[in-house]
């Protein structure tokens, strides 16, 4: 018997068929922030040339049909792939999504997050992360000065970001609390998870 996550997938809708047929199903169009940036996915790590924090940003602020909402977003999913130890979070694993295609009526979005994964929990991965918080690449030596950093570079309130990454600590180390993890190995990333969300907001407070 083997564990494993079953995902719906965003990119996929059901449309109804002439006739009352089986429902076709269709695939949305999504291009990641390499390729929305013309960056070979070779270079998808910032050190090798790929995007920065700040560059995706700039996308969203100037592509998303929804950009106040999205950047938002957005914001989370650095925070969230920070406090789970992603370092994987790279230029392909943010995508915009493109609603409408051929209608005539185009609305681009930030997708649904995808590809996340607990790197740090392996050490013969690079404890590196692929794009830097505040001009720092180790998420181990990441500070609250780091993310003011990122809040300037991403033209963002400070305030808001200072407030944020607290509070989605909160929220994650509360969703920790109601889960059923099951296998041993889910545990131990829990409590990872746990102790860096801790960690983060505790220093928040001083």
């Amino acid at each position: 018997m083997r564990d494993y996550l079953l995902v719906e997938r965003y990119d996929r809708t059901h449309r109804q068929t002439a006739g009352g047929g089986a429902p076709a199903l269709d695939r949305l169009h999504q291009e990641d922030f390499c390729q929305a940036q013309g960056i070979v996915s070779e270079t998808k790590y910032q050190k090798e040339g790929g995007p920065s924090l700040k560059q995706c940003f700039s996308l969203l602020r100037q592509v998303s049909g929804a950009p106040v909402i999205d950047l938002a977003r957005f914001l989370d999913a650095v925070i969230y792939n920070y406090f789970v130890g992603n370092n994987e979070a790279h230029g392909k694993n943010f995508s915009l999504l493109y609603h409408g295609v051929g209608t005539g009526n185009v609305e681009i979005r930030l997708t649904p997050l995808y590809d996340i994964v607990s790197t740090v929990y392996y050490p013969e991965l690079s404890q590196n992360m692929a794009m830097k918080i505040g001009g720092e690449y180790s998420s181990e030596k990441v500070l609250p000065k780091h993310f003011e950093q990122l809040a300037d570079e991403a033209a963002l309130g400070k305030a808001l970001v200072k407030q944020r990454v607290p509070e989605l600590a909160e929220i994650v180390i509360a969703a920790l609390g109601k889960m059923d993890l099951g296998p041993p190995v889910a545990a131990a990333v829990a409590a990872l998870i746990r102790a860096r969300c801790e960690k983060t907001r505790n220093s928040f407070r001083h």
